[in-house]
């Protein structure tokens, strides 16, 4: 069986994408299943800084496959296994402990948008199509993402008119709503995420790591134990960095 996720790690950077691009990468339960493992895999090589996640073709991610028996439209599906990785956080990619860059090269609908919404950074194509329409099928989101993360990236008011409606949205659109942070030509897309990403690698793995814990645990916690929590990390430091070729610059020649 063809696998539904190809992997590969280049100069630090791992790139997870989702390859089924004549249909335009749907999902099933068992291809859930496949984005976990191969995340799982990531999240443990200390050589991976950054992971991009993407699709093949001209499509993020299309949604739940229809056109199959294994979606959550059906009475016997069974829940997607596997849904954490073993690290903090509570979707796939939030629990990853390098940061994710999501790279939207077209649809990102139902699941793809909660997919895209799992990474820390969204990169969008000008073909880019994001959104929900579980409202249109007479369903819920069924990761949560959109329900619990959505709101906290955009607003509760754009959240609702998101889900609510079932619209999809251009790029343009998405990128006022704060859906992405970058909307770039589809022919650049790869060239600048990949820049992005490793402008990222280049830092220090434990102070970037650490700090999208800090960032994502921040979500839900008090301002005073957010405090707390940096307070008891900042001192650590990461013994396998040398920061001098950035302290360079500010150095007086």
């Amino acid at each position: 069986m063809t696998s539904f996720v190809l992997s590969r790690v280049e100069d630090g950077i791992g790139f997870l994408t989702l390859n089924d691009p004549d249909r335009l990468n749907p999902v099933t339960f068992e291809r859930i299943a496949q984005i976990n493992t191969a995340a799982r895999e990531m999240s443990a090589r200390d050589d991976v800084r950054v992971v991009v996640v993407t699709g093949a073709g001209r499509s993020f991610c299309a949604g739940a496959d229809l056109a199959g028996e294994d979606t959550f439209l059906t009475d016997d599906s069974p829940p997607a296994s596997g849904s954490v990785v073993a690290a903090p956080g509570l979707w796939t990619l939030t629990a990853m402990p390098q940061p994710v860059i999501a790279m939207i090269n077209g649809p990102a609908v139902g699941y793809g948008l909660e997919l895209a919404l799992q990474a820390d950074i969204r990169v969008a194509g000008a073909s880019a199509r994001i959104g929900h329409p579980a409202a249109k099928l007479g369903a819920i989101t069924d990761t949560g993402a959109a329900t619990w993360l959505l709101p906290r990236l955009v607003g509760p008011g754009v959240a609702a008119e998101i889900l609510f409606s079932g619209q999809l949205y251009d790029a343009e659109a998405a990128l006022r709503m704060r859906l992405v942070n970058h909307v770039v030509p589809d022919a650049e897309l790869s060239a600048f995420t990949t820049e992005l990403a490793a402008t990222i690698a280049a830092n220090s793995p434990w102070a970037v790591r650490t700090t999208k814990r800090l960032l994502f645990n921040a979500l839900e916690d008090t301002s005073r134990g957010a405090v707390l929590e940096q307070y008891l990390h900042v001192n650590d430091g990461d013994p396998d960095y040398d920061p001098s070729v950035h302290l360079a610059r500010f150095r007086r020649r």
